[in-house]
C-alpha cells in the first residue's frame, strides 16, 4: 500500500465509501464518515491501510448485524471525498481505482461455491458480475461508459427496481461473458478477499461449451 499516491488512495475510497456514508453535523460541527463490510479483512487490508497512508488511525468495529465497519470524523477526508464521490476521475488510472473500490463495496458475483456444493436450484452458475447503486443511476452510468472505453462491454443501466428492504430504489448493471470478465479481473484487479475468490472460481468452473464465451 506504501506505493500509492495520495490521489490514489483518495480514488479507491472515493469509490468504497459507496457502502458506508459521509455525514456532516452541524450541530456540533462533526465531519463524520462510515465504510461497511461484512468481510473485516477487506476493510483492515484495503480501507483502513490506505486511511493510515494519509495519516488516519481507527479501529475497525462490530460486527454489528453481520458487518464490520470504520467510524470516525475527519475534516480534510470528508471534504475530499464529498467533492469525488459522485463522480469518476479523469484519468484512466484513477478511473480503475475508483470502480475497483465500488465494485468491492458494491458489486456482486455469484456465490459459486454455493452452486459447486449443490446448494443453489439453479444448474448453471451464472456468467455474470454486477454493479449496484441505490438512489440513482449517473454515477453507474459513467461507471459503465468507463469500462467500456477500457473494451469491457457491459449491459445498460436497468431501474429503477423497488426492494422492500431499501429505501431508495436500485439501479444496476452486469458484465457478461468469461472473457469480459476475465478482462475486468486484469484490468480493474479488485481487492475484496471473497468476491476475489468467487470470481477465479467462476472462471475455473466454466462448463466447456461456455469457455470461448
Amino acid at each position: 500500500m506504501a506505493e500509492f499516491k495520495k490521489e490514489e488512495v483518495l480514488s479507491f475510497l472515493s469509490g468504497a465509501i459507496h457502502d458506508g456514508c459521509l455525514v456532516k453535523r452541524t450541530t456540533r460541527k462533526a465531519y463524520d464518515m462510515q465504510f461497511y463490510q461484512k468481510n473485516r479483512e477487506w476493510l483492515e487490508k484495503s480501507v483502513l491501510k490506505r486511511l493510515e497512508i494519509l495519516g488516519i488511525r481507527t479501529p475497525i468495529r462490530g460486527p454489528y448485524k453481520s458487518c464490520y465497519y470504520l467510524k470516525f470524523g475527519n475534516k480534510l477526508l470528508y471534504t475530499e471525498l464529498k467533492c469525488r464521490v459522485d463522480k469518476l476521475p479523469k484519468s484512466r488510472k484513477l478511473q480503475k481505482l475508483f470502480i475497483r473500490g465500488f465494485w468491492d463495496a458494491e458489486g456482486s458475483c455469484p456465490h459459486v461455491e454455493e452452486y459447486l456444493a449443490g446448494r443453489r436450484k439453479r444448474a448453471r452458475i451464472p456468467l455474470q458480475i454486477g454493479f449496484h447503486q441505490n438512489g440513482t443511476k449517473a454515477l453507474l452510468e459513467e461507471i459503465r461508459q468507463s469500462l467500456e472505453r477500457f473494451g469491457i462491454q457491459c449491459s445498460r443501466v436497468e431501474g429503477p427496481i423497488s426492494r422492500p428492504v431499501n429505501k431508495k430504489p436500485e439501479f444496476r448493471f452486469f458484465v457478461y461473458s468469461v472473457n469480459r470478465i476475465r478482462k475486468f479481473m486484469e484490468m480493474i484487479k479488485p481487492e475484496h478477499p471473497e468476491k476475489s475468490k468467487r470470481l477465479k472460481l467462476l472462471l475455473e468452473n466454466v462448463s466447456p461449451a461456455n469457455r470461448k464465451l
